[in-house]
């Protein structure tokens, strides 16, 4: 039977009107599989390191070709090692949470077999007991949050990490012209509904154009996100085509692509000026898509535009 089990713990937390914790053994359970994921992975990314390297001696185009497939930016050696790297961190956000809970579980109890003896013979030092209790508690949330924010940046992929950078030059691009020579942004004050951020800060008020990006809240984050997830793709599937990405065609498309897209999420409530086909756009608004095509190109592998 586990502490959290035990019948005074169990009616300690009744009386404190605590849930359960969860079953940290699941948590140990799937860091297992996890754990078994990533050497799979790894020996799979062996293997390919020993056919590559056998291919390695034969010559011509189709074994460059098959070499550069393999062993390139987002190929399945990549993938392979990027897979087995973040079930291992996967794996270790689990392992790590299972004995945050476990330990923050021994204070809990203690607390819930310290409610049940107050209730019998001190309830006046139930109050004291019950916030303590409420104390451990929300060090347990705010633990198992940061924990959460920690591993979900460590566990993002090349590809996410690219759009959120591309992402923030967006945002930097927009407050940049808002800079004031006594100092700071001119302000541009907002409202958010992110909740964890809300929490975190007190406050549903964030002035935007004197927050950088991953500091915004999850909902004035959210356009600049889209737009450089829109500008990522397409240099990616600009460079698998073999596309110059420095020509003035490749611009065109991929910022008319931009526009779509962003009709596609703004459009009901766009000005008449901005729900024009991109080719009938002022240049003014044409330069607000170049600029995402822009900072996706900049910021890809291998390359700033010419």
């Amino acid at each position: 039977m586990s502490l959290m089990s035990e019948p005074a713990v169990v009616t300690g937390l009744g009386i404190l009107g605590i849930p359960p914790l969860p079953d940290t053994a699941l948590l140990g359970e799937h860091a297992a599989v996890l754990t078994q994921a990533a050497r799979h992975h790894r020996l799979l990314l062996q293997d390919s390191g020993t056919a590559t390297r056998l291919a390695s001696a034969n010559e011509g185009p189709a074994a460059d070709a098959a070499h550069a497939y393999l062993t390139g930016q987002g190929g399945p050696e990549r993938q392979t090692a990027d897979l087995a790297d973040r079930f291992t961190v996967a794996a270790a956000g689990l392992v790590v949470s299972q004995h945050l809970v476990e330990w923050i579980g021994t204070l809990l109890a203690g607390a819930a077999v310290a409610a049940v003896a107050a209730v019998a013979f001190a309830p006046h030092l139930m109050p004291r007991v019950t916030a303590l209790a409420r104390r451990v508690l929300t060090m347990l949330r705010e633990a198992l949050s940061r924990v959460g924010r920690i591993f979900a940046a460590l566990l993002r992929t090349p590809r996410t990490r690219r759009i959120d950078t591309v992402a923030a030059r967006l945002h930097e691009n927009w407050r940049a012209p808002r800079w004031q020579q006594g100092g700071g942004f001119k302000p541009s004050p907002k409202t958010t509904k992110d909740q964890a951020w809300i929490r975190r800060h007190g406050t549903d008020e964030v002035d935007i154009a004197n927050t950088r990006y991953r500091d915004l809240p999850a909902d004035w984050q959210k356009e600049n996100k889209d737009s450089a997830a829109v500008g990522v793709r397409l240099v990616d599937d600009g460079r698998r085509r073999g596309a110059d990405l420095t020509s003035v065609e490749f611009m065109e498309e991929a910022s008319e692509q931009v526009h779509i897209a962003w009709l596609d999420r703004n459009g009901a409530g766009a000005p008449p000026e901005q729900r024009l086909p991109y080719r009938e756009l002022s240049e003014e608004e044409k330069e607000k898509d170049r600029v995402v095509v822009r900072a996706a190109v900049d910021l890809s592998p291998g390359g700033r535009r010419r």
